[in-house]
């Protein structure tokens, strides 16, 4: 007797939508494209490149450690990117930061035949629990760029936190940098927005940079309830979060790094709730089989048994609670578990010490770097890899597994959209890879060397025509 083990998605209702009012996006052409009500037409590229195998491969050098370094090096100058700090500076604080960036998102879609459509998500905050104070005109910076096809249309969600914050979460004028936490997160979404606006992709590609998460999660809330309310279909939330520092610091929040000091450039954790942790597996498994053998320096990924680390949050949570598939990337070494309160504290994370990098030779230039923008680079990749087959991938089949004499039968509800079928077994829920995975074009696979007496977990993806 085999027992099979169904995992019904949960979905969570956010207690706390009511202290978030008059959300809005302020360009009306970036709405209907993430509600898939655009003319493709509009958007198409002079030279379409659509083709997932060769936009991946072309990712691999598109995306530049150079552009990398740029960008987080303006973002690290603003003085801060507190929630609450100036928005009327031209110099400093989250006001100049966003104009900034949008700035960029700008630039970014002149250079590519106006095809990218930058866009605020605006709202209203009240704070019923006290906090910091309320909040009006908050906003998250966007850039849409809409899928070549409206059918079946959802999103794909690249995200990080733009804000930083000291000590003491509700001082907005503390210098705080916040270089790691988050705006490796940052420049990466704005290099993805960057090097992936050159292609054509079949759902439409969402790049947004949140405020308000140091607070509460605050942008990534309003934006999951936008979503919810507006109708926007997601496909994935790609959440990148304190993504490109190596060190590891004397606190860094478990599971992860506990040597102090100890550098590691070559993993890249995912975090996921049981929800999402086949959108974690199938990241890992496409790495694997579409972008390790082809790139210069191979990466780790570590799927991780936890929605995030112990005792903290990512902007990949409230997606996750309203309904949507999110995961988390993170650096495998962080800096800190971001409490600089407690006695001894001597990390980077959530402090005026969270710089790019300090000046060893006292020529008031940095030379010995807290980020690798090179280990950021490859990160990125993923990033866009994952992206790329999220806004190409057919859709999910429905299927039912049936406990036959002779074992555990898959039956696939097949259709003209898939043709072949890729089959996952494990025997362990929050074990981090799948244990075998097989591959049939049939509707029907009875599985091959399950031992009786025992819970298998099943999963089912779909191969269209493209691979």
């Amino acid at each position: 007797m085999r027992s099979i083990t169904t995992l019904a998605l949960l979905i969570t209702v956010l207690t706390t939508q009511a202290q978030f009012s008059n959300i809005s996006c302020t360009v009306p052409a970036a709405l209907l494209a993430m509600k898939g009500l655009h003319d493709p037409a509009n958007y198409a590229a002079s030279n379409v490149i659509d083709d997932h195998g060769d936009i991946i491969c072309e990712l691999r050098t598109r995306i530049s450690s150079d552009s990398l370094k740029a960008h987080l090096q303006r973002i690290a100058v603003f003085g801060t990117r507190h929630t609450y700090s100036d928005t009327v500076s031209a110099t400093t604080g989250i006001g100049a930061a966003r104009r900034w960036a949008f700035g960029k998102f700008e630039e970014i879609s002149a250079a590519n035949e106006g095809r990218l459509i930058p866009a605020y998500l605006q709202f209203d905050y009240a704070n019923e629990s006290g906090g910091c104070g309320n909040g009006a005109g908050w906003k998250n910076v966007l850039a849409v760029l809409p899928g070549a096809n409206v059918s079946g249309h959802k999103v794909v969600l690249i995200e990080a936190h733009f804000d930083s914050r000291c000590a003491d979460n509700c001082d907005p004028a503390c210098d705080a940098p916040g270089a790691e936490d988050n705006g490796s997160g940052s420049a990466l979404v704005i290099e993805l927005a960057r090097a992936m606006s050159k292609f054509t992709f079949k759902h439409t590609l969402v790049f947004m940079l949140t405020t308000g998460e140091e607070h509460g999660l605050l942008g990534a809330r309003a934006m999951a309830q936008f979503c919810v309310t507006q109708g926007i279909g997601i496909n994935g939330v790609l959440n990148n979060d304190v993504i490109g520092g190596i060190l590891c610091g004397h606190t860094a929040s478990p599971p992860g790094c506990t040597i102090p000091d100890e550098v590691d450039s070559l993993q890249l954790r995912i975090f996921s709730h049981a929800d999402s942790q086949g959108f974690a597996r199938m990241m890992k498994l496409s790495y694997q089989e579409k972008l390790r053998d082809h790139v210069a320096v191979p990466m780790l990924v570590s799927v991780m048994d936890r929605e995030d680390r112990i005792g903290r949050g990512g902007d990949h949570i409230p997606f996750r609670q309203a309904g949507f598939k999110s995961i988390r990337f993170t650096a495998a070494n962080e800096h800190g578990d971001g409490d600089p309160t407690q006695e001894g504290y001597d990390d980077r994370q959530h402090t005026s010490e969270d710089l790019l990098g300090v000046d060893t030779d006292g020529d008031l230039v940095v030379d010995s770097f807290f980020v690798d923008f090179n280990y950021l680079q490859r990160n990125a990749v993923i990033n866009g890899m994952g992206a790329t087959l999220m806004a190409h991938g057919p859709a999910i089949p429905t299927y039912s597994v049936l406990d036959e004499p002779a074992g555990l039968r898959v039956v696939i509800n097949g259709g003209p959209q898939w043709v072949a079928y890729r089959i996952g077994v494990r025997s362990n829920n929050t074990a981090p890879d799948l244990q075998a995975v097989y591959r049939t074009d049939q509707t029907s696979l009875l599985i091959p060397g399950l031992e009786g007496v025992h819970i298998y977990y099943v999963s089912v993806a779909g191969v269209d025509a493209a691979g």
